[in-house]
């Protein structure tokens, strides 16, 4: 995305107040990966661990009741302001590794031999510890190469969009959550990649470009919808997914997987067209 767009009109829309919609869930013996995927696919913009339990952040209030009442009957969703202090584990937060790129917060220097990626985590959204950020960000290392457009499709706090802006490509980051869109731009600024990454409100609609790489780190639902969708890439990075869900995704991308990495029981992959592709975003 090398310093070429402006931004876009929708900024104007960020300036209106969000409220977040907590739910707390209790393990109650279950995992908590696997729960936090849960809330994930149920439409949470952040999870936070908690002793015992989780707590998710949701912009829309009927989505926070769906997961309470599916995940936690009888729980209380509570409303709080966007500068609640949800991410109070932030004194607590050290510098991830993921392959090449270490993430770190503001106050803390990445490494030596790594590629800093700086984030403040926010107050809705991870700080990129979680396995599919770790784990996209190795994958891209491995098929980014400078002068390439990237997309980043549910971008977040743009962790991804940054990584691949670091690699020197170009990158187009898009999000349906304003408050994501307002957490990548601030991201890409504090990284100084801003001329290089366009930042959107929306998703896949907002991309007209041939891309050379999407990324897409999102639950197996997102993925499920989202393929038909995506930009017609030669490779597509898929994350935000369990180990069980991989077959569904590579056949939401109707691609087929060339690389692969897990951790625990989380995967993200490569995907590449089939042999005999024919085009048009589909195998022939």
């Amino acid at each position: 995305m090398r310093g070429r767009r402006a931004r876009t009109p929708e900024r104007a829309d960020l300036g209106a107040p969000l409220t977040h919609h907590l739910v707390t869930v209790p393990l109650d013996g279950r995992d908590g990966d696997v729960l936090s995927g849960e809330l994930w696919s149920l439409g949470a913009v952040g999870v936070e661990e908690l002793a015992g339990g989780l707590r998710a952040a949701f912009t829309d209030a009927a989505a926070a009741t769906a997961a309470r009442d599916r995940l936690a009957p009888g729980a209380a969703v509570e409303a709080v302001a966007d500068d609640f202090g949800l991410d109070e584990h932030r004194d607590r937060l050290t510098v991830e590794r993921a392959g090449r790129f270490a993430i770190h917060p503001p106050w803390l220097a990445p490494p030596d031999g790594y590629i800093g990626i700086e984030i403040d985590p926010g107050h809705a959204f991870g700080s990129g510890s979680h396995p599919s950020t770790r784990l996209a960000l190795m994958l891209l290392a491995t098929v980014v190469e400078s002068g390439m457009l990237v997309a980043d499709i549910g971008c977040g706090t743009g962790v991804l969009a940054i990584a691949a802006a670091r690699l020197e490509a170009t990158v187009i980051a898009v999000d349906t959550d304003p408050a994501a869109v307002a957490a990548t731009r601030a991201n890409v600024a504090a990284n100084r990649v801003a001329p290089d990454v366009d930042v959107r409100h929306g998703s896949t609609e907002r991309i007209s470009e041939m891309v050379d790489v999407a990324v897409v780190n999102v639950t197996i639902d997102g993925h499920e919808a989202l393929g038909p969708t995506v930009p017609p890439a030669p490779i597509v990075v898929v994350s935000g997914i369990l180990a069980t869900q991989i077959d569904r995704a590579a056949t939401a991308h109707r691609r087929v997987v060339a690389e692969r990495v897990d951790e625990g029981d989380w995967v993200a992959a490569v995907l590449r067209r089939p042999s005999g592709y024919g085009g048009a975003g589909a195998p022939a």
